[in-house]
């Protein structure tokens, strides 16, 4: 068994190239699949596809993901779409404020991106937390998307 600091290494030191093939072949482990590869893997997108491409892309790998992990989508588990849409903004937004030309670059840029509470900036915890907002996007109700 990878001890977590292990996988705290890996997740800060693999390159770009790598996460993405990792990702699009399902080859992160669960354990590696935490939040700080979720905003890289969004950089990711980004930097080649529009937003709503981006999103569309990234919900499809997250719940191809998700069934190699052999996590069983629920109301209460699994592929979030708000949460994932808000993050995609957040990134976009992040990117553009920054020189970051990797991913890695962009969490030095941009260390708010490592808190995971940031979209409770603009949903409250009621809105985010509902069901619906994982099923559907749900709009933010404190303060718009960047």
């Amino acid at each position: 068994m990878v001890s977590e600091q292990l996988w705290h290494y890996l997740a800060v030191c693999m390159d770009d190239t790598e996460l993405w093939q990792r990702f699009a072949q399902q080859r992160l482990s669960h354990s590696e699949w935490n939040h700080r590869l979720h905003v890289r893997v969004a950089f990711l997108h980004l930097a080649r596809f529009d937003l709503d491409e981006a999103h569309l892309r990234m919900r499809a790998g997250i719940i191809r993901l998700n069934q190699v992990h052999g996590l069983e989508e629920t109301s209460a588990r699994g592929y979030f779409e708000t949460m994932t849409r808000a993050w995609m903004h957040l990134v976009r937004a992040a990117r553009a404020a920054t020189d970051a030309t990797d991913s890695l670059e962009l969490i030095h840029q941009a260390p708010e991106l490592l808190d995971p509470t940031l979209p409770l900036r603009h949903y409250s915890a009621a809105r985010l937390h509902a069901a619906r907002a994982r099923a559907v996007f749900v709009e933010p109700d404190l303060m718009p998307l960047p």
